[in-house]
C-alpha cells in the first residue's frame, strides 16, 4: 500500500528528484546529523518528538537503531553535532543532551522502555563474547530478529568499558544497569564470570554445544606501555584501564598525593579527574602535543581545568626515577611540533637539552590499548591487522572465519561507545543474513524512521532561541564526590532546544526554489548559502524574506514539500520545514470579499505585463472577474450575491 508523504511534493516538481518511497518516507536520509551518526539514528525525528513532549515515542524511535539512548545521552562524543546545519546560523543543537533528557524522563518518570517483541522465531543459537556496547547491541538486534542469544562475560558485571572504564561522575552505574536490564528483558541470557577464548572454553566448545554464529565484542584490554626507563621497576607505575577498573570494582584509594597521567584522550582525563576525587593533591597530565590537539571530548577538557588539573603541553616523558621501591621523579623533555605523521597530526620532536624532573608519587599510562588476542587461542585462526586488531569486512563485520563476526575496540582499537554500537548493529544484520543463507548486506545510506510534523513557529523566534547551557553540580561537590557532574536539560530547556532544529530531514537543499525565484521570476527572494562543501542552508531567519511576492512558485517546484504556502485570513504564510519564513498581506476581492492574492504579487504582475494602472483598479478574484466580464457582455451590473453566499457557507463548514 502506498502511503502519501506528510509533505507532498509540489505539482511542478522534477519527478526525477522525488525522494519519497511508497511508505511515505524518504529513500535516503538528507539530514547530515543522521548521515554522520555511527548508529544511524533518525535525529531530526526524535528531536521533533521531544519538542512536542512525546518523550516515549522519541525513545522508541531511538531504540530502533540504538539500545543505549541514556548511555549515549551522557557519554557520546556527538559527531552528529559537528554536522548540525544550525551551526552555520549560530551554534549546533545539543543533540546528545536531548537524547539523554528523553531517556531520563521515560526511565525515571515512566513508563520505561518498550520491550520489542521478536519479529520471528529461529532455532539457531548465537553466542556473543563480551558484554560491552558492541556485544550487547548485537545481542539486542539478534534477539529482536528472534534468535536465542547468550552473552558470555568475563567480568562480574555486564557493560564492559561502560562500567569499568568510564567513571560514575560521567556515567552512573544505574544508567548502564537500566539499559542492560532492558536488553535482558528481550530474552538475552548474560553469563557472567565466564571468559571465552582460553583453553577452558573455546569457540569450538561452543560449536559443539550447538551455537551457529559468534560475535566477538571482546574490547581492547591490553594497555600500551610507555617504553621508557624505570617503567617496570616501580609498582606505582599503572595503566589507566586497570586503575579505573580497580576503582570501579574495588576500594577507592588514591595512588599517591602527586600523580602524573601520560596521554591526552578521554581515558587520561577520566583517570586524572578520578585521582582528584580520590584525594590526590597534585594531578598533572603529560601530553606530547598541545591542548588544542588533545583527542578527548572538549567538555571534559574544560571540566578538567576547572577541577585544578594542569596539562603539561609539548612534553614527552623520558625516564622514571625512584628509590627504595618508590617513584620520586618523572623526567620529561620538552618538544616542538614537526612534520605531520601518518595520522595527519604534526609529530612532536624532542628539544635537545630541555630535560627537567617532575616530582611525582605515581605515573599512570593512558596512551592507548589493543586487543589481547595472543593469550586467547580459543578464538581460532582469526586474521589480524598490522595493529593486532581483528580484521573484518567493514560493511558487515565478518572475520576471516565465516561464522565469526566482530566489532568494537577489538576491531577498531580504542574508539567511542556509539561507534561500537554501530558495529554491533551491522554485525547483527550480517549474522541474520548469514544464518538465513542470504547475501551479506552491503553498506547502505540510512533512511528516516519517521516523518514527524515540525513545530510551527515564526522565523524570528527560530532565529533567536539560543543553545541551552548544560548545568553542572557545584565545583566543591565535584572534586570531593563521584556524583554525576552534568545535570542535563530540564523540560523547558529541552523543548526550547528542540525548536532550534532546522529539520534537514525535510528539505533536500537542492536549490530548485532559488533557481525558479531568481531565473524565472527575477525576484531572488529566497537565497541559500553554502554550508560546507556539499550542502546549502537558508541562513536568513532574522529578516524573513523581505523581497518575497508570495507567488508560490517555490512551493510549486519543491520536490520534498519542505516549502508550503498557507492562506490565513488576510495573510499568506510561506513555510520552510515548518518555520514561517514570511507573512504577506493579501488583497481582498471587491466582489465576494475573499482574500485571493498577495498585494506585492499583484504589483509585480502589473509591472511585469506593463498594463495600465486602470486595468487593475478593480480588485477581483478570478471567479468574480468572470462574473464581472459576463455582466459587461450583456450590459448589466455584476451580481456577486450568490458567490458571497457560497464563500460564507464554505468559511463556516468545518
Amino acid at each position: 500500500m502506498t502511503v502519501h508523504p506528510m509533505f507532498p511534493p509540489g505539482p511542478a516538481a522534477d519527478k526525477d528528484r522525488i525522494v519519497y518511497a511508497e511508505d511515505g518516507l524518504k529513500r535516503e536520509s538528507s539530514a547530515p546529523c543522521q548521515l554522520n551518526c555511527p548508529a544511524e539514528i533518525d535525529v531530526p525525528s526524535y528531536i521533533a518528538l521531544i519538542g512536542q513532549g512525546r518523550y516515549k515515542e522519541a525513545i522508541d524511535l531511538i531504540r530502533m537503531d540504538n539500545p543505549f539512548p541514556w548511555v549515549c545521552g551522557l557519554v557520546c562524543p556527538n559527531p552528529c553535532e559537528s554536522w548540525c546545519q544550525r551551526r552555520y546560523l549560530d551554534k549546533a543543537l545539543c543533540i546528545k543532551d536531548l537524547k539523554g533528557f528523553a531517556a531520563k524522563m521515560v526511565c525515571e518518570k515512566g513508563p520505561g522502555y518498550t520491550i520489542p517483541a521478536p519479529k520471528n522465531t529461529y532455532s539457531e543459537k548465537i553466542a556473543v563474547i563480551g558484554s560491552g556496547p558492541a556485544g550487547l547491541t548485537a545481542a539486542y538486534f539478534l534477539a529482536w530478529e528472534g534468535y536465542p542469544v547468550t552473552v558470555f562475560e568475563a567480568m562480574p558485571e555486564a557493560g564492559g568499558l561502560l562500567v569499568t572504564g568510564i567513571p560514575e561522575f560521567r556515567l552512573p552505574r544505574r544508567v548502564v544497569r537500566n539499559e542492560v536490564e532492558a536488553i535482558k528483558a528481550m530474552g538475552v541470557e548474560i553469563v557472567l564470570n565466564t571468559p571465552v577464548g582460553g583453553a577452558d572454553l573455546t569457540l569450538d566448545h561452543l560449536r559443539k554445544q550447538g551455537y551457529k554464529a559468534f560475535f566477538l565484542g571482546i574490547g581492547a584490554w591490553q594497555a600500551l606501555k610507555l617504553g621508557i626507563e624505570g617503567e617496570d621497576q616501580y609498582p606505582q607505575v599503572l595503566n589507566a584501564l586497570s586503575f579505573l577498573k580497580d576503582i570501579a570494582f574495588g576500594p577507592k584509594i588514591k595512588p599517591a598525593n602527586s600523580v602524573a597521567i601520560v596521554g591526552g584522550g578521554n581515558a587520561a582525563i577520566d583517570t586524572a579527574r578520578t585521582c582528584v576525587r580520590l584525594g590526590s593533591q597534585s594531578v598533572s597530565i603529560i601530553y606530547r602535543r598541545t591542548r588544542s590537539e588533545m583527542p578527548a571530548h572538549f567538555e571534559e577538557i574544560i571540566q578538567m581545568a576547572e577541577e585544578g588539573i594542569h596539562v603539561h603541553q609539548l612534553t614527552i616523558p623520558s625516564r622514571i626515577i625512584g628509590s627504595y621501591g618508590k617513584i620520586d621523579f618523572l623526567e620529561c623533555v620538552m618538544a616542538t611540533l614537526g612534520e605531520p605523521d601518518e595520522t595527519g597530526r604534526r609529530r612532536p620532536v624532542p628539544i635537545e637539552g630541555s630535560e627537567y624532573k617532575m616530582p611525582v608519587g605515581a605515573v599512570i599510562a593512558a596512551i592507548g590499548q589493543k586487543p589481547d588476542l595472543v593469550n586467547y587461542p580459543g578464538f581460532g585462526d582469526l586474521e589480524l591487522t598490522k595493529w593486532e586488531t581483528i580484521k573484518v569486512r567493514s560493511h558487515n563485520q565478518q572475520t576471516s572465519v565465516d561464522d565469526v563476526f566482530a566489532g568494537g575496540d577489538a576491531v577498531t582499537g580504542p574508539k567511542t561507545v556509539v561507534e561500537a554500537i554501530g558495529a554491533g548493529k551491522r554485525a547483527a544484520r550480517a549474522i541474520h543474513a548469514y544464518l538465513r543463507g542470504e547475501a551479506l548486506p552491503k553498506r547502505q545510506p540510512p533512511r528516516p524512521r519517521d516523518m514527524v510534523r515540525p513545530i510551527l513557529m515564526d522565523y524570528h523566534e527560530k532565529a533567536f532561541i539560543q543553545r541551552q547551557e548544560i548545568p553542572l553540580i557545584d565545583l566543591d561537590r565535584r572534586i570531593h564526590t563521584f556524583d554525576q557532574v552534568e545535570l542535563g536539560l530540564d523540560e523547558y530547556a529541552a523543548k526550547e532546544e528542540a525548536k532550534r532544529c532546522m529539520r534537514c530531514d525535510i528539505c533536500e537543499r537542492c536549490g530548485k526554489c532559488v533557481e525558479v525565484c531568481r531565473d524565472r521570476l527575477g525576484v531572488s527572494a529566497i537565497r541559500f548559502h553554502h554550508a560546507g562543501e556539499n550542502s546549502l542552508i537558508l541562513k536568513d531567519y532574522v529578516h524573513g524574506l523581505p523581497r518575497c511576492i508570495g507567488c508560490g512558485a517555490c512551493v510549486n517546484i519543491c520536490p520534498t514539500g519542505a516549502l508550503q504556502m498557507v492562506d490565513q485570513g488576510d495573510q499568506r504564510l510561506i513555510l520552510m520545514s515548518g518555520t514561517i519564513i514570511n507573512r504577506i498581506k493579501m488583497e481582498k476581492c471587491e466582489g465576494c470579499g475573499a482574500y485571493y492574492i498577495s498585494k506585492v504579487l499583484l504589483k509585480h504582475v502589473e509591472k511585469l505585463v506593463g498594463a495600465p494602472e486602470e486595468a487593475f483598479d478593480r480588485k477581483l478574484c478570478p471567479d468574480c472577474k468572470r462574473i464581472d466580464h459576463a455582466a459587461k457582455m450583456v450590459g448589466m451590473p455584476p451580481d456577486f450575491t450568490e458567490i458571497r453566499r457560497d464563500r460564507a457557507a464554505a468559511a463556516t463548514t468545518p
